[in-house]
């Protein structure tokens, strides 16, 4: 009987190895590699249009460009025109997905010499750079610019924003300080790192105020009796503003998605 067990045994192996023999190892995928065939960056200096293409229909692009003053802007397009403001350099990467994964990033560069603002850009540009501006109003979204009665608390009206032509801005706080948190974990003490940037940019016909590397967004982050694990705002960092300007004031709006409201700051030149 066990020499019997044992043959079966022996039969029951043999057969799964021969079955295993049988079948086909399916291919492991390998990882996308972007060749110089399969996109193009091709660029207008003297009018800022740009035009991205990605010819592979196997796999999906991510592009990523950055700016002078160093915002980023990413998108999936796989053909698209886009038209860049800041005069200057511009540096780019282009990472392509599909089942396998994702590929390393390539590299591409261009370059933007001059491009003519729209009035609505202008208007704004103007009003800020080289200024030093104060929040003189803010609040939840009204109609019409009559909107805030209550005054600027204290430890944001001490407060001084200075616009640079570069990209670059600076916030300088006064005497009454405020706790700064990282937009995120609303947790955490902020620190700058880096040197804040802002652009004038318009998506949808709209014209925009965006910051990067901190800045604005953070100058009504909380007041100095405010704890750090409860501050007072954290509006978030790299933020698009929608913009307007009126008797060399300038009116931001956010759009706040906890509440369901726009958040706006009104900034006047310092007198």
């Amino acid at each position: 009987m066990k020499h019997l067990l044992k043959l079966m045994t022996v039969a029951a192996l043999g057969a799964a190895v021969m079955a295993s023999c049988g079948q086909k190892n399916d291919p492991v995928p390998e990882k996308p590699v972007v060749t110089e065939d399969m996109y193009t960056v091709s660029a207008v200096a003297e009018t800022g249009e740009v035009t991205f293409k990605f010819n592979s229909e196997s796999l999906s692009p991510i592009w990523t460009v950055t700016d002078p003053a160093g915002i980023k802007t990413t998108f999936n397009d796989r053909e698209v025109v886009r038209t860049f403001k800041a005069k200057g350099d511009y540096t780019g990467s282009l990472i392509a997905y599909g089942a396998a994964g994702q590929s390393d990033p390539v590299s591409f560069t261009f370059t933007i010499s001059y491009v003519e603002l729209s009035e609505g850009e202008a208007a704004i540009v103007n009003a800020l750079a080289d200024k030093t501006l104060c929040a003189s109003a803010y609040g939840w979204w009204g109609e019409g610019w009559e909107y805030f009665d209550d005054p600027v608390e204290e430890y944001t009206a001490d407060d001084r924003i200075t616009f640079s032509k570069d990209g670059t801005l600076v916030i300088t706080q006064g005497e009454t300080l405020r706790i700064y948190n990282d937009g995120v974990t609303g947790g955490e003490e902020y620190s700058f790192t880096g040197t804040a940037k802002w652009a004038v940019i318009t998506e949808e016909d709209v014209v925009k105020v965006q910051f990067a590397d901190g800045g604005f967004p953070l100058m009504l982050a909380g007041k100095g009796d405010v704890s750090v694990e409860d501050p007072l705002y954290h509006l978030g960092l790299n933020a698009k503003w929608n913009a307007s300007v009126k008797d060399g004031v300038v009116r931001l709006d956010i759009w706040q998605d906890f509440n369901e409201q726009y958040f706006t700051v009104f900034l006047s030149p310092v007198k």
